[in-house]
């Protein structure tokens, strides 16, 4: 019986991963159908199959989702958008470093596709017959997104240590030490962050020029900021309170604990009761794909531990590997095989499917589950050159009519330097023999 629910959870993760990269159904609704066929098959118990559900990790996703949301209600994109006209006089070097400065900040506070939409409107106003153009600068943008997306542990930014702990947890069950903290993320990949911005600041003029296409991506925006914001400055006032007292928290995390997953929750009840937010809009939040995603991972890498196939997995890996592989090896393999992942599919597909055997391979050859981890986290991240990659890549590629072809001088290199120097930061941070 146990072959058998061995062999069943193998057939259960060969038939997520294709799911994933296929993606013709939503990632919630495979990661669902996962864990119903590992109910119904006994290899875990029936009370456990929607344990993810109410597991601390989803609900800290959840809420947190909530309260970046809130923030995106407020005038801060508009106040941004003004400080960033007042400069778009400048030329040259100093345009280009401010944009980039600006998309940083953006993409610690909200989703890719919020920073884009916002850029947009900037974006829109450039000279296109001058070198600093519109279809380069949407191209750049969304780059810079690429490399800077999750280092801060701020807004989202904050809940992705805890969000990628979901796709092993169960792998590495009384273990603490090889979860994410919240700076682990920052460690590893700021040095790559610095390379690929400095590289995007002196070699944007290898994107190709083109008329840009606005339409192809609606921004929801109307050019007004009357018609932007629909919230008192009271209601914006209490949204920004509560986000800052959220990060605030987070901050404080070694300190509070397990109470650090109330902290969002708290904050989205206060915004409720308040009528800052309406339940039908926080329930569609919480009920999302992405939430049904974690949920569901949560308790399929738990499958994978009890069933024993996450060993069995981790072993045929170390066997392609080889005996007692280099560190900067293993780090080499993981990395170039998900960046080329995450180019041709979703970055979020890309760490679902990879981060389970990674794990499994590191713990059967008494590697540091963590840099793999890492490793894989912030190679997924490389997804600037195809249109399927990411939110961003998508937008960028749909909006700058951009051909994945053409623009391959600016992103081949682009994914040269990201990958060499994550791999010097993963082994220089956290040896995979470590």
């Amino acid at each position: 019986m146990e072959n058998m629910h061995l062999y069943i959870a193998l057939a259960v993760l060969v038939f997520m991963i294709i799911s994933f990269l296929i993606h013709k159904f939503p990632y919630g609704v495979t990661a669902m159908t996962c864990v119903v066929v590992l109910g119904l098959t006994g290899v875990i118990e029936t009370g456990q199959v929607f344990s993810g559900l109410s597991h601390n990790t989803t609900v800290l996703v959840a809420t947190m989702m909530v309260v970046a949301g809130a923030l995106g209600k407020t005038s801060l994109a508009w106040r941004v958008r003004q400080k960033m006209a007042v400069i778009q006089g400048k030329n040259g070097f100093v345009l280009v470093l401010l944009i980039c400065a600006f998309t940083i900040v953006l993409c610690q506070l909200m989703g890719m596709t919020a920073v884009m939409s916002i850029m947009l409107l900037v974006v829109q106003s450039l000279d296109d017959d001058s070198e600093i153009s519109q279809s380069r600068m949407i191209m750049l943008v969304a780059a810079i997104i690429c490399a800077w997306f999750g280092r801060f542990p701020i807004g989202m930014g904050a809940a992705l240590p805890l969000s990628t702990n979901a796709y092993y947890e169960g792998l590495v069950e009384g273990h603490p030490e090889y979860m994410l903290g919240m700076l682990d993320i920052f460690k590893v990949g700021i040095i790559p962050s610095i390379a690929m911005t400095a590289y995007c600041i002196v070699a944007y003029r290898l994107i190709p020029k083109q008329k840009i296409d606005a339409d192809a991506v609606s921004t929801g925006s109307t050019g007004k900021q009357e018609e932007k914001i629909k919230i008192s400055k009271k209601d914006e006032s209490l949204i920004i309170l509560v986000f800052a007292a959220v990060m605030a928290a987070f901050l404080f995390s070694d300190k509070l604990g397990n109470m650090i997953y109330l902290i969002p929750a708290v904050g989205v009840l206060v915004l409720i009761y308040a009528g800052v937010l309406s339940v039908r809009e926080v329930v569609g939040t919480l009920t999302s794909d992405m939430i049904w995603m974690v949920a569901g991972i949560l308790v399929v890498s738990s499958a994978l531990s009890v069933s024993g196939a996450g060993e069995f997995v981790g072993k045929l890996v170390l066997q392609i590997l080889g005996s007692n592989p280099s560190g900067l090896f293993v780090t080499t393999v993981f990395c170039i095989t998900t960046v080329i992942m995450t180019t041709l599919l979703s970055n979020n597909g890309t760490v679902a499917v990879m981060i389970p055997i990674a794990v499994s391979t590191a713990l059967a050859g008494g590697m540091n589950p963590k840099a793999v981890v890492l490793v894989v986290f912030c190679s997924s991240c490389l997804a600037i050159a195809f249109p399927t990659g990411c939110a961003a890549a998508t937008f960028a590629f749909a909006v700058g009519k951009h051909n994945p072809v053409k623009t391959l001088k600016f992103t081949i290199p682009y994914l040269l330097i990201g990958i060499v120097t994550l791999i010097f930061s993963a082994n220089l941070f956290f040896p995979i023999y470590g």
